[in-house]
């Protein structure tokens, strides 16, 4: 009969709860999915090659995994004493009837602990279902394909996030249920009381609203310029500055409210009283909704920087072009490398490979003053005349891109168009005097390629010891698998003349990069990753420095799970605090005014015209809060972006703010779900009050 009645009761307020359960379910995914990390197929194949660096991030999950515990409790400590309040007055009745407070203390126990069970049991195989998605996607999108996969299911992840999900909803549920058994019922079976509302002045309000105005301006100039990251106090000052400034924007709202009143006078049913609502919960209730800001901020900031972050990674580790890079420094290691990729067993592995030449163009510069090696002049001089026609902003680039260094990086044309051959494209030429600028393509996205296109049309010249080269054209593609190892800028020469300048006086300074390329039939038999493992299972032993693109790929995948995982999973978790949070506020709120509402049925107001009044209070309520985080969240990924991008991206800024923005919306659509819902349950309280009031 007990365990009954309290499938009926949650049966009953299932819809009520929509919210608050809503929230538990996301958190228990949240928290399976980031603890069963270890086993996904990304960070398996993460331990083969970046195996420190996993251990050190798989620690920092713990603490993220506790610190998100700790903030969730906050959450639950504050929805169950929404829940509790909801229904206090059958509590109420229950001690009237003769309950113990025992018992009754032991049936919330019991109900609390009921309700947990129903959000793990709709959680947790959410859960487990979403960490195999991840793994899959992550996985496909990075090239590492799907043959091979594994169902991982973690135990541990699991263990963890019912023991710490039960844990902290336990002690939330004590603490509130020894509060409420230890109520009077009299106190319990009325309802709540109004809280008093004092209202300051209109010009104490203004100058309130114009110090929170100013504060922000300040956080935001901070963080646009860049000065947050360059010491520690800077960054401490725009956080104070920035929580300060929304709290005094929250509470000096008052004036605003107080025009919209005066300037929408009877223009709208009920609008005296939608606007006295809203200036009792802007203004008793302005800590909470500065707070619920915050949070949205933060899941914003994140989730922005996390998915550019992510979305980039995954494209740039997705371009694969060759799958191993053999390096050798002298012609010895050129003979050897030569016979290991030409052998039988070799063939069988590869399709074929392209050797690249690359060498430094031996300047006085790069030599010295006291060497006898022949050395080269280099003149820029025509390079920098057309660079002269740029804006400024093409100039800096150029100059941060290393283009007018005095010893610039040689490439043999050979060893470009044997690249070629392999991915398809068309060979390049070059005639008497021209060659090619060369640029990595982590250094070379459309912005720079508009640059080069302007820097063209002025037709520079190179002239290297007294012979001139007109410059062709642009060249960007990789040369070798590893793509930490880059050249930003360089010059692509005919065979013939990098020889020339690249081996002289009997000193070689040329470094070759051998690049293989898996058989097409190899790949889809067995997968990209289960090739490639293959393959340097049989050239690890044979003493040669090489690099594979499985490494490579490892780098970029440790980027990904360490800059966006993290984030995008802190985002879950701010948001779905901040929104059980204003949305249970709201809610509490309502249920305090009920004798207002009580008031108005009695002088004959409408049910419609309620809906209506209450919807705009929940846009407004909801409104307030968002379009502030809106607004600092712009700033905010700004600075993230100036401040912790690495140098590879950060000539993409414009892409990742696109990315961020998409992701931002998708948070909208979140919260426009949340809206809904509240305004659901608002509809339903409204109904409730109306039927009893009438049946008293």
């Amino acid at each position: 009969m007990f365990i009954s009645l309290m499938r009926r009761n949650h049966k009953k307020n299932r819809k009520e709860n929509g919210i608050y359960f809503l929230s538990l379910v996301i958190a228990i995914v949240a928290f399976y999915v980031i603890l069963s990390l270890e086993n996904q197929d990304v960070m398996s194949f993460l331990k083969q090659m970046e195996s420190q660096a996993v251990d050190q991030l798989l620690g920092l999950i713990g603490g993220v995994y506790g610190f998100s515990l700790f903030l969730i409790f906050f959450m639950i400590y504050f929805a169950e004493r929404y829940q509790l309040e909801r229904r206090s007055h059958e509590y109420g009745m229950l001690l009237m009837l003769g309950m113990k407070r025992s018992r009754l203390f032991l049936w919330l126990m019991v109900q609390d602990f009921y309700s947990g069970a129903m959000a793990l049991a709709a959680g947790l195989p959410i859960a487990v279902l979403l960490s195999e998605v991840i793994s899959l996607v992550t996985a496909r999108l990075t090239g590492l394909g799907i043959i091979g996969h594994r169902f991982a299911f973690s135990p541990q992840g699991m263990f963890l996030t019912v023991l710490g999900f039960l844990g902290i909803k336990l002690v939330a549920n004590v603490l509130i249920s020894t509060q409420m058994v230890k109520r009077e019922p009299y106190d319990m079976m009325n309802d709540p009381q109004e809280e008093k509302l004092v209202v300051a002045g209109g010009k104490k309000s203004a100058a309130v609203l114009l110090c929170g105005m100013a504060f922000l301006a300040a956080a935001y100039a901070i963080a646009i310029s860049g000065v947050a990251w360059s010491a520690l106090p800077c960054f401490a000052g725009m956080l104070v500055l920035g929580v300060i400034g929304t709290f005094l924007l929250f509470k000096g709202f008052c004036t605003v409210f107080s025009k919209l009143t005066m300037v929408r006078r009877a223009k709208e049913s009920l609008h005296i009283f939608t606007f006295r609502q809203l200036q009792d919960h802007v203004f008793l209730q302005f800590g909470s909704l500065a707070i619920s800001s915050l949070l949205v901020l933060i899941a914003m900031v994140c989730m922005g920087f996390g998915v550019a972050v992510a979305v980039k990674n995954l494209q740039g580790g997705s371009v694969h072009s060759m799958d191993f890079t053999f390096t050798s420094y002298d012609r010895k290691t050129d003979r050897q490398i030569e016979d290991l990729l030409e052998d039988k067993e070799s063939r069988k592995l590869l399709e074929g490979y392209a050797d690249v030449k690359v060498a430094y163009l031996p300047t006085r510069e790069i030599m010295g003053d006291d060497t006898d090696v022949k050395t080269f002049t280099y003149d820029i001089s025509s390079l920098r005349e057309a660079a002269g026609h740029l804006t400024q902003d093409q100039r800096e680039y150029l100059e941060n891109l290393d283009i007018y260094r005095e010893f610039p990086h040689m490439i043999s044309l050979s060893g470009i168009n044997a690249l070629h051959e392999y991915t398809g494209e068309k060979e390049l030429s070059l005639g008497e005097g021209e060659l090619y600028f060369y640029i990595d393509p982590e250094f070379y996205g459309e912005m720079q390629r508009k640059v080069f296109e302007g820097l063209l049309e002025h037709y520079p010249k190179i002239v290297i010891g007294g012979e001139e080269y007109q410059v062709k054209g642009v060249c960007s593609e990789d040369i070798v698998v590893d793509r930490s190892i880059t050249i930003a800028f360089g010059l692509i020469l005919p065979e013939e003349k990098f020889m020339t300048y690249g081996d002289v006086d009997g000193i070689d300074n040329i470094s070759t990069y051998w690049n293989g390329y898996l058989r097409e039939n190899l790949i889809e038999e067995m997968g990209l990753m289960q090739a490639i493992m293959r393959g340097n299972e049989y050239f690890a032993g044979r003493g040669l420095e090489y690099e594979n693109y499985l490494q490579n790929m490892g780098r970029q995948l440790f980027y990904i799970v360490a800059a966006s995982y993290l984030t995008i999973y802190l985002a879950l978790v701010f948001l779905v605090i901040a929104n059980t949070v204003i949305s249970l506020q709201y809610l509490m709120q309502e249920k305090k005014n009920r004798r207002r509402y009580h008031t108005l049925i009695c002088l004959g107001s409408t049910r419609e015209a309620l809906f209506l009044s209450a919807r705009r209070q929940i846009r407004w309520y909801f409104g307030l809060p968002l379009g502030v985080a809106g607004v600092s969240g712009i700033f905010g990924v700004t600075s993230l972006f100036s401040g912790l991008l690495p140098s590879s991206l950060r000539g993409q800024r414009g892409v990742l703010f696109g990315v961020a923005a998409a992701s931002i919306l998708v948070l909208c659509v979140i919260e426009c779900g949340y809206v809904k819902m509240v305004m659901r349950l608002s509809r339903q309280n409204i109904m409730q009050m109306m039927e009893r009031k009438r049946s008293e």
